[in-house]
């Protein structure tokens, strides 16, 4: 482990790129020090070492994945998630006190799609129990925390196969009213993002389910056409067939 991250320190330094890494940092609202490494870039990285991570037991996968998480830049967090990643088909329900605290402390959209997204399904099919999880999560006061909940099943959606919409309906519905937003945050900046990525985060789950179910989002969309925030409404119906748009449109 020590091994590896001295090799991945030397990597992120030669390949380190600071006009990269502030523009980077700025975008994403970052706490964390970047080094302005490329996706594809990093990838080689990992490409290089993958079977040598996949390869750990489950005890080594939850250290190293402890080791990197702890470590101060964003590539080591994202280390650390693509580690637990080739490894969630080991994860169960008796992994979610790690993967709440690692939700809690992500702050920011990259992390989380990249530990939310992949992950939650596995545990969701492996144990139904864990959709209690959700319920819990759309009541937080942390706005990372509630569009993690309406999140977790979107690689359901993608596929049509598994996941709870009815669930992720009722989640959707309770966010339509955002007067917790004012009465948490007092910042002005981050009410403005924390509408703006609840809003997303339930139109890209519709647009989702639309691609493969459209007649089911539709339906949502056209009895809540005017409790949807705009973003909402056009995110989830952008991809709808043009004549089941033109039905949106025409509806009341």
């Amino acid at each position: 482990m020590i091994k590896l991250h001295k090799e991945y320190l030397e990597f992120l330094e030669q390949n380190s790129d600071k006009e990269r890494a502030d523009k980077e940092k700025a975008y994403l609202y970052s706490e964390c020090k970047h080094y302005g490494v490329s996706t594809p870039k990093n990838r080689e990285f990992t490409r290089k070492h993958k079977k040598e991570l996949q390869a750990l037991d489950k005890k080594s996968t939850l250290q190293y994945v402890e080791y990197f998480w702890s470590k101060p830049s964003y590539e080591e967090k994202n280390l650390a998630l693509t580690i637990l990643n080739y490894h969630k088909n080991e994860l169960s329900t008796k992994d979610m006190p790690l993967v709440e605290r690692l939700m809690s402390e992500s702050r920011g959209w990259v992390f989380l799609d990249n530990l939310i997204i992949p992950l939650m399904p596995t545990i969701l099919e492996r144990d139904p129990k864990a959709y209690s999880y959700l319920k819990k999560w759309i009541k937080d006061d942390d706005y990372w925390v509630r569009r993690s909940a309406l999140l977790a099943q979107i690689l359901f959606f993608r596929e049509n196969k598994g996941g709870n919409k009815e669930l992720f309906f009722e989640l959707a519905k309770s966010q339509f009213d955002e007067s917790w937003i004012n009465e948490k945050y007092k910042d002005p900046l981050q009410r403005k993002r924390a509408r703006f990525f609840i809003r997303k985060a339930m139109g890209w789950s519709i647009r989702e389910i639309s691609n493969k179910d459209p007649k089911t989002a539709l339906n949502f969309l056209k009895k809540h056409k005017k409790e949807l925030s705009g973003l909402s409404f056009r995110d989830g119906s952008r991809k709808l067939p043009v004549a089941l748009q033109k039905e949106l449109k025409n509806s009341d």
